[in-house]
């Protein structure tokens, strides 16, 4: 699905409008393209956090798809994470067709390796060329272990 600038911006929007609780942001503050909702009861950028914090929603809007080692990075987010923690995310990706752009990472498959399970996700590109960027926004948590 290709879908312009001001679409994009509706689905950050609706992915900060879901964020409750005690929450952590993968990107500074001052970056968000929206106000945070009134159900945050507390606020941490990371990586200034305590190393003993849990977290109720973990935003990352472009971030994931920027680390350089991402399967390490969604492990160690794990210790921030219980199993009622909700990652929202909207980042760029590889596709499964191969195409790649700048992406490094497919990362809903990343966040699966990783012990994330997605539990919501939408892929679409921004503009109508054949290269437009491909993008991944959705909700994942930590994987249920038997």
């Amino acid at each position: 699905m290709n879908i312009g600038k001001s679409e994009y911006e509706k689905y950050l929007t609706s992915s900060i409008s879901q964020l409750s609780g005690n929450c952590l942001l993968l990107l500074p503050k001052e970056n968000l393209p929206s106000r945070l909702p009134p159900s945050i009861n507390e606020l941490s950028e990371w990586p200034n956090t305590e190393t003993n914090s849990t977290f109720h929603s973990i935003l990352s809007i472009g971030n994931l798809a920027s680390e350089t080692d991402l399967p390490q990075f969604l492990t160690r987010l794990q210790q921030y994470a219980d199993q009622q923690t909700r990652l929202y995310f909207c980042e760029r990706t590889k596709t499964p067709d191969g195409y790649s752009g700048s992406a490094k990472y497919d990362i809903t498959g990343t966040l699966w390796e990783a012990g994330w399970s997605v539990i919501h996700c939408e892929r679409f590109k921004i503009g109508k060329s054949k290269r437009s960027p491909s993008y991944a926004y959705g909700i994942a948590r930590r994987k249920r272990y038997k």
